[in-house]
């Protein structure tokens, strides 16, 4: 499930079906471009659940609950200076093949003042926008930690639906008349990521165990991923055409039972799904969610603006296998390896 969801998140980076004749746009009708960018919402809150559920497991003992969150968020943090030192470089090749061979040097300047004029903006997301999701998982960890101490998972649970209602209040329902407009993303930081975490605690400290129970926790799974899919469809629908907001959003409430579904599913570890050769590629999920970027940055410029879905459809496979090979090649180097795994 890991592997699946980490193709779903290049899906909404590579865009995909955009590139006909016309351009197809996403977000304005319930075309291709923006079904596919929409049933690929379920990863982000996915990968939130399933860090939530091994935290729990792994923390059970109180007297863990520091030594485990320590090693996690040394993890996070080598994760996030050592890509956002990379993706410091310019690596699109659009850019770059413009205006050869003093690009490189005039765009790693402009790269080096955009980070001296937004600092606050670079601790909450990097030098690649896509490393939010690092510094978000950092503050649902630790909040859960340092809350966990004195309060109940319950309040946690409470605590992060009021973060994430705001959050939901100021980006795709900042039109009503009770949202909140601000100038900033509220994904970054915990507003988005704490209650799918901390729903994730709450399975595997409330809810039966999976193994004996797989096929409960499938089922379940299913239901709830589906039900989610059409929720959300239902509220960006009436989002669009009651408030003019585009059907392409990070989240919407709905988007939270797609990724607790998907979880759910993914614990209940489908045997069909587990044989599946690509089940093997697990552990460089992480890794290949870090440099995918940087392939795209390398590869899209350099392709025809004009393709058709099988070429897109080729696109995003390139992307994915050459994300795996840069992750599998930097696993076998010693000093590189921290950046994978």
């Amino acid at each position: 499930m890991r592997v699946l969801a980490i193709l779903a998140v290049i899906v909404i980076h590579v865009a995909p079906f955009t590139h006909g004749v016309p351009p197809a746009r996403i977000g304005l009708t319930w075309n291709l471009p923006t079904v596919a960018n929409q049933l690929v919402r379920f990863a982000v809150p996915c990968f939130f659940v399933l860090s939530g559920y091994f935290w729990a497991q792994r923390t059970r003992d109180p007297a863990r609950r520091w030594p485990v969150t320590r090693q996690m968020l040394q993890r996070l943090g080598m994760l996030f200076v050592g890509w956002s030192l990379i993706y410091t470089l310019p690596w699109d090749a659009g850019r770059l093949l413009r205006n050869r061979p003093t690009s490189y040097g005039d765009i790693l300047t402009r790269n080096l003042q955009w980070i001296s004029t937004h600092k606050l903006l670079v601790l909450l997301q990097g030098t690649e926008t896509h490393l939010w999701f690092l510094v978000a998982l950092a503050f649902a960890v630790s909040i859960s930690a340092l809350w966990l101490r004195w309060g109940s998972w319950r309040s946690l649970l409470l605590l992060g639906l009021v973060l994430f209602a705001l959050a939901m209040l100021m980006r795709p329902y900042v039109k009503l008349p009770i949202g909140i407009p601000v100038r900033f993303n509220p994904r970054n930081g915990p507003a988005f990521a704490l209650l799918p975490f901390a729903s994730g605690i709450a399975l595997a400290w409330r809810a039966p165990s999976p193994v004996p129970f797989a096929h409960t926790w499938q089922r379940w799974g299913l239901g709830l991923w589906l039900t989610g899919i059409l929720l959300s469809a239902a509220e960006l629908t009436w989002l669009r055409v009651s408030y003019g907001r585009s059907l392409a959003q990070d989240a919407v409430f709905s988007t939270l039972l797609c990724g607790l579904g998907a979880a759910c599913f993914a614990l209940g570890n489908p045997a069909w799904l587990a044989r599946l050769p690509l089940a093997r590629l697990g552990p460089l999920v992480l890794g290949i969610y870090a440099v995918h970027p940087l392939v795209i940055d390398v590869l899209l410029p350099t392709l025809p603006k004009t393709r058709g879905v099988s070429a897109d459809v080729l696109v995003l496979l390139s992307v994915f296998v050459l994300s795996w090979g840069l992750s599998e090649l930097l696993a076998r180097l010693r000093w590189a390896r921290f950046l994978v795994r």
